[in-house]
Order: C-alpha cells, then structure tokens, then sequence
C-alpha cells in the first residue's frame, strides 16, 4: 500500500471490504449508511449491504464532501491506469502468471476472511454471491492452519 500512490484509498477499499472495482468506482457518500455500504452490484443488479471497518470509513471521510468517492477513476483510461498502476508493483512474468488486477483485492479479501475462520454461507453474503459454489472457489485457498483446525 505504500507504493500506491493516488490510488491509496480506493486500493484500501477494496482490500478490506471485498467490493467489486466497478461497484466501488460509482460509490457516492450516500451509499454509505453508518457502518455499512449500501451498493446495487453491476454484476447482478442485487442490492449489497458491506459491512466497512472503522479504520476504512476514516480513510474515507476526506471524501464524503465529492459528489463521488473517486472522481479520479471517472473514465475507462483512469481505471486503466489504476489497474496498471497495481501490476507495475510486480514482476511482469507475475502478473501474468497471477492475473494480477484490481479483482485480485477481492479474492485477498476472500482468503483473508476465510483465514480468520469466517463461515463461507457468511462470506457468499459477504461478497454477494448468489450461490455458495462461487464462494466454495476462494475456500481452496485456506491456510493449512487453519483447516488443521477444523479436522
């Protein structure tokens, strides 16, 4: 994150709340409901309630006084150079060989919770997800710890 530059707040975003880049790129300070985000998923249509950590919403608050969050990554060129910005912290065979992108928060996200031992039913409504298959893809990723734990 220190090598994030401009990007720093949307990039923090992602990474501890699991939105999805292009539901996070419209988000506007009415969204925002107490401690949670309330945001219609592009993917979807559905209507998502994100719970936001307190360390989040301070990062955020600057911002509340734009019409939107991130005015900086209003076109496709900006949220290409976000992207781009990202894979630039790697070595470029990385990026390809991981598919590094701004998805690649979300599944952070996802191993992260799941290695904290977030049930995955909690973690499908966590992401949006309408069936627990799309979630059952992020539980391969489960620390060997933490499934010694559960066997």
């Amino acid at each position: 994150m220190a090598q994030a530059g401009r990007f720093h707040d949307f990039y923090y975003l992602l990474l501890h709340t699991g939105l999805r880049s292009t539901d996070a790129f419209k988000l506007k300070p009415e969204h925002f409901e107490g401690k949670y985000i309330k945001v219609q998923m592009n993917k979807t249509g559905d209507f998502l309630h994100v719970p936001i950590p307190q360390h989040v919403l301070d990062v955020l608050q600057p911002r509340m006084a734009n019409s939107t969050l991130f005015p900086l990554l209003s076109s496709d060129r900006q949220r290409r150079n976000c992207v781009k910005n990202i894979q630039r912290l790697f070595e470029p065979d990385f990026v390809r060989k991981n598919n590094i992108n701004l998805h690649t928060f979300r599944h952070t996200y996802a191993h992260n919770m799941l290695n904290k031992g977030v049930p995955k039913e909690v973690l499908q409504t966590l992401l949006g997800h309408r069936s627990i298959k799309t979630t059952e893809i992020y539980a391969n990723w489960v620390r060997k710890e933490e499934l010694e734990r559960w066997v």
